[in-house]
């Protein structure tokens, strides 16, 4: 859960021939010696958690949304899975090797069944994988480009051959192009899977009910195949129900008074209060987000690249951060923060200059100034805030931004069908940089919508995609990141932080890198 004012959408140096193999997932199980009873005063709570916004879809396939992914990884499993060392740790997959440069080839658990009773298996694996690649007009698409192909070689074992090699893929299985649907669910739901998904998946939870816009219940799966430390059976939790709170002020009273458990964020003057409450637990680590606002480049008057400089220069990045952040958050000059591996801090060109805004509308052909929209998601006084700090810095220059408010799902949707301006919106992040970059700025990425398109950006994303060479990578991707800055189709404003907010009695919750809350091994305690 990275902190944030607006909704989000969300290594090795060894060449590619030298066979990987990472060890098996017993490994993760290695601590399970001893006792083989798990405290029955672990098992049977029912949490609530508060979202900030309402989940879009349970199908992993149309996804955009953060909140999407919060509650589909409690309930599909994935091929691989990040751990709270931002380390690919096996799940579904209890191994895997590249025979050759494009030739990746997964063993896989044998005794896990989908919550309709049918096996996973790597029949499974090419069922899900296709879905995508026969899709390609769905945000998953982009992220697994590079496959060409998913055979089963037997029952246990599935071979993914690449068009070329392409470095990112096992972070791209730890999400949703990795998670696993049983084949049949997906056929007999249809298009109701995107509202119901039914014992589709193989996790923790299974799906109960959704009434939107009120709550969203999982409960737990008997089922579940993985174990504690103790050989007891996962999850210790008996339900969660998803409750979607978009106001900062009410989120935080909710989780004060109990009427929710966890938190999946907090507005700035909340955190402020929940660090000094002694009735919650407040956790923040850096994240890999970043958050600003989308400029559709193919709209008047934002496909002049000058004019769209012009708001670059046009916003002042730190008092945002200082004022309505708080100073929680990192300003921004570009999508990679801090926390990545190829983060450059020398990548900064824009300050707040009105000159220089002044300069750039002249350029651009508008010495008079421009007015825009800029969609806004509905619900949250942050997310006014930062709107009416943004539109009070670019108004001394002659540029008027009008502020628009649509609900989160409203805002995806206009979106992705480019039925906008201007449109606040951030990312949560990604452990490769890939993540950050392909599907945002390549051309046809799967959430560009910006409609940006630039050969050279092209070109050196799908360069970093084709090496395993990490200094390499991160020379395409700074060189990446200057065109894009230069091309100005996303305001950077900063970069966030990942927030765990919880009641004291909710134990054994771990704060993931990704921001991810995962829920197998959390209990309630006393």
């Amino acid at each position: 859960m990275q902190h944030h004012p607006f909704k989000r959408r969300v290594r090795t140096h060894k060449p590619f021939f030298l066979p990987v193999v990472i060890f098996s997932l017993v490994i993760i199980l290695a601590a399970c010696g001893g006792s083989t009873t798990t405290p029955s005063s672990k098992y049977g709570g029912n949490i609530k958690v508060g979202l900030d916004a309402d989940v879009t879809t349970l199908d992993p396939l149309q996804s955009s949304s953060l909140y999407d992914r919060q509650v589909m990884l409690n309930i599909y499993d994935t091929l691989v899975r990040l751990d709270a060392n931002n380390t690919i740790v096996p799940d579904l997959a209890t191994s895997w090797s590249y025979t050759s440069p494009t030739q990746l080839v997964f063993t896989l658990r044998t005794d896990v069944q989908f919550q309709d009773g049918t096996p996973f298996n790597a029949d499974a694996v090419v069922f899900n994988i296709n879905r995508i690649l026969n899709t390609p007009t769905a945000p998953r698409y982009s992220e697994v480009s590079s496959v060409k192909s998913v055979t089963a070689i037997d029952s246990s074992h599935v071979q993914f051959t690449l068009k070329k090699p392409f470095s990112p893929l096992l972070a791209t299985l730890t999400d949703r192009a990795g998670m696993m649907l049983s084949p049949t669910a997906v056929q007999k739901l249809g298009s109701g899977l995107a509202n119901g998904p039914v014992n589709a998946g193989s996790g923790p939870f299974m799906f109960k009910e959704w009434v939107k816009g009120d709550h969203l219940t999982i409960i737990k799966n008997p089922h579940y195949w993985m174990k504690d430390a103790q050989g007891g059976t996962l999850p210790y939790l008996q339900s969660i129900r998803y409750v979607p709170i978009t106001n900062e002020s009410v989120m935080y009273s909710n989780l004060e008074t109990g009427n929710i458990n966890v938190a999946d964020d907090l507005g700035p003057t909340e955190v402020t209060a929940a660090k000094s409450n002694s009735s919650l637990v407040y956790k923040q680590e850096s994240g890999l987000s970043f958050f600003g606002f989308m400029l559709n480049t193919t709209v008047e008057p934002l496909n002049n690249a000058h004019i769209r400089r012009a708001i670059e220069w046009g916003v002042n990045r730190p008092e945002i951060v200082n004022t309505a952040l708080k100073g929680i958050g990192v300003v921004a000059q570009g999508p990679l923060s801090p926390v990545s591996w190829a983060y450059s801090s020398s990548l900064a060109p824009y300050s707040y200059n009105i000159n220089n805004t002044k300069s750039e509308l002249a350029q651009g052909g508008k010495p008079n100034g421009i007015s825009f929209t800029l969609l806004i998601s509905s619900g949250s006084p942050l997310n006014a805030q930062v709107a009416q700090l943004i539109q009070s810095e670019l108004q001394p220059a002659g540029i008027t931004m009008n502020i628009e408010q649509e609900t989160f799902t409203t805002l995806l949707n206009d979106t992705s069908a480019f039925n906008f301006q201007a449109a606040l919106i951030g990312w949560s992040g990604r452990p490769d940089p890939d993540g950050n970059l392909f599907s945002w700025f390549h051309t046809g990425g799967g959430f560009n919508d910006m409609q940006y398109s630039n050969p050279q950006v092209d070109s050196l994303l799908e360069a970093a995609r084709a090496t395993s060479d990490q200094s390499q990578r991160t020379t395409d991707y700074q060189q990446a990141e200057q065109i894009i800055l230069q091309d100005a189709s996303y305001v950077f404003i900063y970069h966030g932080v990942n927030v765990q907010a919880t009641a004291t009695n909710i134990k054994n919750f771990t704060l993931l890198p990704t921001g991810m809350m995962e829920f197998a091994n959390v209990f309630v305690g006393s």
